[in-house]
């Protein structure tokens, strides 16, 4: 009876603490189930004829708004939107996904965006230059989408290494994943390169 009263607190304390334990974890799942997960791989063949995929691990369904590609060359870098499919001719868009890659992807589902040659043509065509793959030296392709669970756009990024060798080029990911871009200044980034593209 005399030591009650502090048994009392501590049970008190230990429960208090339980549940804040449970809270955390409560909505840290929530938090998570909620967080955008872009996956951006290199698929096939690690050159040329290798394949582009965006998919989409989130638990929420996005919608990719736009595919940036920065190409680094010893010429300098350029930057420019890879979203629409300009290798297919305007007679041959005979579906939306034959005309751009603008589309809802929901959780699991990923989309080609093309090899990397035809990502390259894409570029070449509105740089309104030839192109000069021995120049290359880096490829970095970036991912903005937008979706229900965040109130601005939602991103992830991926570079390639170029490697020269016996006149082959070889792409070789910087990171083992795509880098998901989630803090405001890197969003905000992204944002204004949008716009620059309007």
């Amino acid at each position: 009876m005399q030591n009650a009263a502090v048994v009392q607190a501590i049970v008190g304390l230990i429960t208090a603490a339980v549940w804040i334990t449970y809270l955390h974890v409560f909505v840290e799942s929530m938090r998570r189930g909620r967080r955008s997960e872009i996956l951006i791989t290199l698929g096939g063949d690690r050159g040329l004829s290798g394949r582009m995929l965006v998919s989409n691990l989130g638990l929420e369904p996005i919608y990719v708004l736009d595919i940036m590609l920065t190409v680094h060359a010893k010429s300098g870098r350029r930057s420019l939107s890879v979203a629409d499919r300009t290798e297919i001719a305007p007679s041959e868009q005979t579906s939306t996904d034959r005309a751009t890659l603008q589309q809802p992807l929901k959780s699991g589902e990923y989309v080609e965006i093309g090899t990397i040659d035809i990502l390259l043509d894409r570029a070449a065509r509105q740089f309104r230059t030839a192109r000069h793959d021995p120049d290359l030296a880096c490829i970095e392709v970036t991912v903005a989408a937008v979706t229900a669970a965040a109130s601005g756009i939602v991103a992830a990024r991926r570079v390639f290494d170029v490697e020269h060798s016996e006149g082959r080029l070889t792409l070789r990911p910087k990171t083992l994943y795509a880098e998901q871009i989630r803090n405001r200044r890197g969003r905000q980034r992204i944002e204004r390169q949008l716009a620059d593209t309007l």
